[in-house]
């Protein structure tokens, strides 16, 4: 929340500097809706409204933290009585864990300091390797599918954890090792944005995939499918927003004026915190019982 409050305030006369000008006049101005946007920003996002955002993500964080924890050991039971190697999903949870207590650093901790560039270093770096592990948990999918002799020849547990522990070091792909600041605005979008399009491949891959196959049961078609629409609906509609708006905010200077747009972008971030609740809910398509509870 510090750096986007950071993107999006500033006062009025940087924009009177930075923003359009009127016609060829050179006379820079800016609208009245801008203006008092910008007024009832500056008036109560640094007390009344950052209590309430505080307030609302740790209420948040206080349903999804025991979710989490239970789902982890739930998942952890799957790999002890071999039914499932749900490697993929363990590893994007424990992603998401880490993006709350990041979350509540900075919320609990408001003033500056290394502990907030710590916090939101270790918050985007963990929000990037769940999105690939988001990508992993389509691609076994789609294997499955698609390739189901070479997948059961080649999925074991101990592939799905050399796979895992090579996830968690690709963020430093698109880090700058030798700053404060590990991940620019371009290089966290682009870090974002790649995993997408493998997901949306996977499940057109996976839709087609099922329409000719033979071997599943009506079930296990089900639950293929219902994991892979759950990925892509939850990076679609809860990730995507936000990285796009914020990437938009932080680098065109024609959006710098307080509008409607950082309304949304603003909002966008209550969609990011849904995110860990979306993702246990994958561990309902890896329980052996799903077949009664989708009836």
């Amino acid at each position: 929340m510090a750096e986007q409050n950071a993107s999006i305030t500033g006062s009025s006369e940087d924009y009177y500097i930075n923003g359009s000008s009127n016609g060829s006049s050179g006379v820079h101005y800016e609208d009245e809706w801008s203006r008092q946007m910008r007024e009832l920003y500056r008036k109560y996002l640094s007390a009344d409204l950052y209590f309430a955002d505080s307030l609302i993500f740790m209420i948040i964080s206080a349903i999804e933290i025991p979710i989490m924890i239970l789902t982890l050991f739930a998942l952890c039971a799957l790999i002890k009585s071999h039914r499932s190697t749900p490697v993929f999903v363990i590893h994007l949870i424990l992603s998401d864990l880490i993006q709350i207590i990041c979350r509540l650093t900075w919320t609990i901790k408001r003033s500056g300091g290394a502990t907030i560039t710590y916090a939101l270093n270790a918050y985007y770096y963990s929000l990037i390797a769940g999105l690939y592990f988001m990508a992993c948990v389509a691609f076994e999918r789609y294997l499955l599918v698609s390739h189901p002799i070479w997948y059961r020849s080649h999925h074991s547990l101990k592939v799905c954890c050399v796979v895992s522990v090579i996830i968690w070091f690709v963020p430093l792909i698109f880090a700058d090792v030798y700053s404060d600041r590990l991940f620019s605005y371009l290089s966290r979008f682009i870090g974002c944005l790649i995993p997408y399009p493998i997901v949306i491949l996977c499940f057109v891959g996976t839709c087609r995939g099922l329409s000719r196959t033979i071997s599943l049961t009506s079930l296990k078609r089900k639950k293929i499918l219902g994991s892979l629409f759950l990925v892509l609906l939850t990076y679609t509609f809860l990730i995507l927003p936000n990285i796009i708006l914020t990437f938009i905010i932080d680098n065109f200077d024609s959006y710098n004026s307080f509008t409607s747009f950082h309304i949304f972008a603003y909002l966008s971030r209550y969609l990011v915190f849904l995110n860990p609740l979306a993702d246990c809910v994958l561990y309902m398509f890896l329980r052996p019982d799903v077949g009664g509870l989708m009836k």
